[in-house]
């Protein structure tokens, strides 16, 4: 996959939390998974696979990484570590998110910018994610942080996603629903 645009799975096997995993990326299906894979090949996924649709992707970043990397048993620094970070929504109780992020070790940088390459391009051509929003704060919603919880918990997620803002705050309780309604985008 890569520069041609190819719709080609990909396949490679990487270390996450400290566990060595099997990772495919399924554009066809648009669907990152990882599974442990203890032995030499990836493996079959079973019951302990992780997925996240490449929708619910925030964004995908290289990690400047210090970290170490697992060989035969015991806990060496890596050479030159290589990884990338996968920032996404995580489905929890109650039809909540939350934020989630896993970070993927490779053992080369070729490698690693593969992933970041592929990744990003399959971000780009998702046609639902907007570029701009215009975003309505109620300072009085939220137990009166509304304001608070937007700019220390909303607005680090779209900056993260590359998502520019519009933001207009409301100086009355009802004035944000007002102009919610009367404006057309």
């Amino acid at each position: 996959m890569g520069a041609t645009g190819a719709a080609e799975p990909l396949h490679s096997v990487l270390w996450v939390k400290q566990q060595r995993c099997a990772v495919s990326l399924e554009p066809a299906r648009a669907l990152l998974r990882w599974w442990r894979s203890p032995g030499p090949g990836a493996g079959a996924p079973g019951a302990d696979a992780c997925s996240v649709p490449v929708s619910e992707i925030i964004a995908v970043e290289e990690t400047d990484v210090h970290g170490k990397h697992h060989s035969s048993g015991k806990w060496q620094k890596m050479e030159k570590p290589y990884a990338f970070t996968v920032h996404c929504v995580k489905r929890a109780r109650r039809h909540r998110w939350k934020w989630a992020q896993v970070t993927f070790w490779c053992p080369e940088e070729q490698l690693c910018h593969l992933w970041l390459q592929t990744l990003r391009e399959m971000l780009e051509k998702l046609t639902s994610r907007p570029k701009h929003l215009l975003v309505f704060i109620n300072p009085f919603g939220g137990k009166g942080q509304g304001k608070r919880i937007y700019e220390r918990k909303v607005a680090p997620l779209f900056t993260l996603a590359s998502i520019t803002t519009d933001i207009i705050a409301s100086s009355v309780s009802a004035e944000t629903a007002c102009s919610a309604r009367c404006c057309t985008v």
